[in-house]
């Protein structure tokens, strides 16, 4: 979905629209005269659209501003990796990006894949390992049945660690 549907009309508006049918049935059992019924409801339903949309709006701007930021980040990654090298084979058309995001004491870990091939659909596992300054591994993770198909880019994977990293590996085996 595009970003201006997801702050206005996404799926946790539901439980605005709940909210509403709350706010009218309470107004009908409550015995009030058709004009307060109207007023009082069409109050409802724009005060609690408004309360709900802004803390919405918020985060749902925040989390696509990092999927937008990751997907450029992956397009310079796979852009550097291919001026530093020759393309060989298909499997050298794949790229990873991953960031860390504070969050609160924790880190927010987002890995992103993608294939800048145009015909080739990679099948296989990933293996990420993150490192700190000092070259010990923050944590080494594997992903088994990936499929990336031509000119994908994707979210793979997110979690929550107390460390960040410096640097990250990463591994491409086919099947």
């Amino acid at each position: 979905m595009s970003l201006y549907a997801d702050m206005f009309i996404s799926k946790w508006h539901l439980i605005t629209l709940g909210l509403i049918l709350i706010a009218w049935i309470a107004l009908i059992a409550g015995g009030y005269d058709k004009r307060t019924i109207l007023r009082s409801g069409g109050g409802a339903v724009l005060l609690l659209y408004i309360v709900s949309t802004i803390p919405i709006a918020t985060i749902t701007h925040g989390a696509h501003k990092i999927d937008e930021s990751m997907r450029s980040e992956l397009d310079r990654h796979y852009r550097e990796r291919m001026s530093k090298s020759e393309v060989r084979e298909d499997i050298d058309r794949l790229a990873v990006a991953a960031g860390a995001f504070s969050d609160d004491d924790s880190y927010d870990i987002r890995v992103y894949v993608g294939n800048y091939s145009s015909s080739y659909t990679f099948r296989g596992s990933l293996t990420f390992t993150t490192y700190d300054a000092q070259g010990q591994v923050v944590h080494e993770k594997s992903y088994d049945d990936v499929i990336i198909a031509p000119g994908e880019k994707k979210k793979l994977d997110n979690y929550y660690t107390s460390n960040t990293f410096v640097t990250y590996r990463y591994t491409f085996t086919a099947r």
